[in-house]
């Protein structure tokens, strides 16, 4: 693999290493040459090398680069997770008989779930919270103390939400983590056991690591077995509301004696985009375009327009169209998805292809419905990654069902039964070319699988026959053309490739686009402050991390949006900062 000096002396350092990587600086590509480096190393032996990353996204494009290198024969020497999956698959998941809360047993429940949605309402009617702070209850964290971290709700809400999870016998995603903390805390012979199972840990966007993690990772490397390898980039810590504290990936490299080596080479940005990233937020060693993409010039913009809906048709779309620019390259980003929502679904109605806010026509939540839209893309590309993509689906679904982490579908298993669902959609769509028609069909073909293989539990026979028609009920509800609606209109939401993305600036984190249009650029979303919650001197410096995120999403070309609303502010400060806006 070929790597650039600064990229090969991180990689090649045998101790504790830290790298400060800047945006678009290939610390992708130099975590996987370190995985496998160490997985050279660890082949035919007992350890393992795990590397623990941020997003379930960022999960796949790592696993996807380690198989595309060959290395896929060397699977039981590698472990890619996020810090949940790492906790519930290696901690809670083999250990919570030893909890006095989880002894028994528990089903994680997942913020898109009716159940998730129903305690939650309940809680908020009990503490006459609001529609804000009722949404923010998926983003609640822990610190090690066990006091809520959170957003407009109240201490003795967050312990309420938490007490009726654990009574009913579930957990939401920030106790797997904290549980598995005082497990490792209280049980000396855990962390031991892992730093003996694990030869290497490698943590990406360690700058958005809380203190809870922290915690995890410094018992595992007290017992003296475990080498650290630490990519992060202060000036993309944007997750304080969940805990991340950007001190900490200095605080940590100092305590396990890790050398530094920063990246400052931009392979993704023209330096045009660079300069004006630049004057946001100055580096030291000062960030430089390395990119080989041809430059468009001018590639900086800012408009202020009626709304966000004219912003794109009338400035974003015209300018992708003349400068050849596919869909599939680009993305919208804005604060917060309330607004992204409303744009999503003008954007569809319009004619253009979009995944994001308001772009699947109904929840997340129905089973079917994740399992049909893997489907549905494989038999339109044939694209075998769809087919692993399609087992990690199952994973989750069993996982969720059963309150077990489902392992045995990783294997030959698991890829069995992937296939009789792709033959067994082939099959049907012989016969039903609609989509309406044929979910109602795939339902039970479906369901009669998953029981007989053992994905999913006998007692849920009717359940995919029921997600079904609730998807389809909800996506009448929306005025969806349901009875136009083709597979491939399902298969796009599972294979997003040819479509415009919307995201949130936070959801963007790690992806990059020939062409990003921000949207709403407004003080009082970014940064983000109003009459109950005034801005501090840190939340300016996070919202400034956050637009430089935004920013740095864009390979060649970048729209900045502000528009006309009654509840609207100022255009954010940060465009005078970057020299589009004159006072």
């Amino acid at each position: 693999m070929k790597l650039t000096g600064q990229q090969r002396n991180a990689v090649q350092h045998l101790g504790h290493t830290v790298i400060t990587a800047c945006p678009g600086s290939g610390k992708t590509r130099t975590i996987i040459a370190k995985v496998l480096r160490c997985i050279d190393e660890l082949s035919g032996t007992p350890r393992k090398v795990a590397c623990i990353t941020y997003t379930n996204t960022a999960v796949h494009e790592i696993e996807n680069r380690i198989r595309a290198s060959g290395a896929v024969t060397s699977e039981g020497c590698y472990e890619v997770s996020t810090i949940h999956a790492f906790c519930q698959t290696n901690i809670l998941g083999k250990y919570h008989w030893m909890t006095e809360a989880y002894k028994d047993g528990y089903m994680i429940l997942p913020s898109d779930h009716d159940v998730y949605r129903e305690i939650v309402k309940e809680i908020c009617d009990r503490y006459g919270l609001n529609a804000s702070a009722c949404s923010m209850f998926e983003m609640l964290g822990r610190r090690p103390d066990g006091t809520p971290i959170s957003i407009n709700i109240p201490d003795e809400a967050a312990f309420a939400f938490w007490d009726e999870l654990q009574g009913r016998g579930y957990i939401d995603f920030c106790n797997i983590v904290y549980h598995s903390y005082r497990l490792v805390r209280d049980n000396p012979s855990i962390a031991h056991n892992l730093s003996c199972r694990f030869a290497y840990i490698l943590v990406d966007e360690f700058q958005d690591t809380s203190a809870l993690q922290v915690e995890i990772l410094s018992r595992i490397h007290d017992v003296g077995h475990t080498i650290f390898f630490l990519v992060g980039d202060p000036e993309q810590s944007i997750y304080s509301f969940a805990g991340a504290d950007r001190k900490l990936m200095e605080a940590f490299s100092q305590e396990i004696g890790a050398k530094g080596f920063p990246l400052s080479g931009n392979f993704r940005a023209t330096l045009p985009l660079v300069e004006h990233a630049e004057r946001l937020i100055a580096r030291y060693p000062p960030m430089v375009s390395t990119s080989n993409a041809t430059a468009i010039d001018p590639s900086v913009f800012y408009e202020h327009t009626q709304d966000s809906f004219s912003a794109i048709t009338d400035y974003f779309l015209p300018f992708l169209e003349a400068n050849e620019i596919g869909y599939s390259h680009t993305a919208i980003l804005a604060q917060n998805w309330f607004v992204l929502s409303p744009l999503g679904k003008q954007l569809r109605e319009y004619g253009i292809p979009v995944v994001g806010p308001g772009a699947r026509p109904y929840k997340r939540k129905y089973l079917l419905g994740r399992i049909a839209e893997q489907v549905c893309a494989y038999l339109e590309s044939s694209d075998p990654e769809i087919l692993y993509r399609t087992e990690k689906e199952l994973f989750m679904i069993a996982s969720e069902l059963s309150g077990r982490a489902s392992f045995r579908i990783f294997s030959y298993h698991g890829m069995r039964v992937v296939h009789r669902l792709m033959r067994q959609g082939e099959i049907l769509r012989q016969t039903y070319e609609g989509a309406v028609e044929w979910l109602h069909a795939v339902a039970p073909a479906f369901e009669e699988i998953l029981i007989e293989e053992e994905i999913i539990p006998v007692s849920y026979k009717g359940g995919l026959t029921e997600s079904c028609n609730e998807m389809i009920a909800e996506m009448r509800d929306q005025n969806i053309d349901v009875t136009n609606m083709l597979l491939a209109d399902l298969g796009i939401l599972a294979d997003p490739r040819e479509n415009m993305k919307l995201m949130t600036m936070h959801s963007a984190k790690g992806r990059e686009f020939e062409a990003v249009a921000i949207i709403y650029a407004h003080d009082g979303l970014v940064p983000y402050y109003n009459y109950y919650n005034p801005l501090s001197n840190a939340g300016l410096e996070e919202a400034r991390r956050l637009f430089y995120v935004a920013m740095t999403r864009a390979e060649r070309a970048l729209w900045i949006f502000s528009s006309v609303n009654k509840n609207a502010q100022s255009p954010t400060r940060f465009i005078r900062e970057i020299g589009l806006l004159v006072s």
